[in-house]
């Protein structure tokens, strides 16, 4: 999935509710903040015991990868809404997960760009 497409996607999915209906209004509906939070250690395999990390991408590949999605991100929408911390520093974030369900946008490469049309 490209960051265009994640861009998208972040912005257009509906996961909040209207009107006692779940799943009507996206972010971009309700003009909410989005916070941004790097996360390279979630990628990793257990090896044994341990979790390994070699799959995971480079640091400095990894640190551009996350600088254009977060541009991509503030040129698609209010960029004064788009929070986010700094990369690969030690970060204590506390939030309050409301709502039923966790997700997570990890796909294989579409094989069309128009695979990733908001729909």
């Amino acid at each position: 999935m490209s960051n265009i497409c994640r861009v998208r996607k972040i912005l257009a999915l509906r996961l909040f509710e209207d009107e006692g209906k779940r799943w009507q209004k996206s972010v971009k509906d309700l003009q909410l903040e989005v916070l941004c939070v790097s996360q390279f250690t979630l990628y990793h395999r257990l090896k044994g015991n341990k979790p390994d990390f070699s799959a995971a991408m480079k640091g400095e590949d990894a640190q551009q990868l996350y600088s254009h999605f977060l541009n991509r991100l503030c040129q698609s929408y209010d960029s004064s809404k788009i929070k986010d911390g700094k990369f690969g520093a030690y970060m204590q974030v506390h939030i309050e997960n409301d709502g039923p369900v966790t997700i997570e946008l990890e796909s294989p490469q579409p094989k069309h760009s128009e695979e990733c049309v908001d729909k």
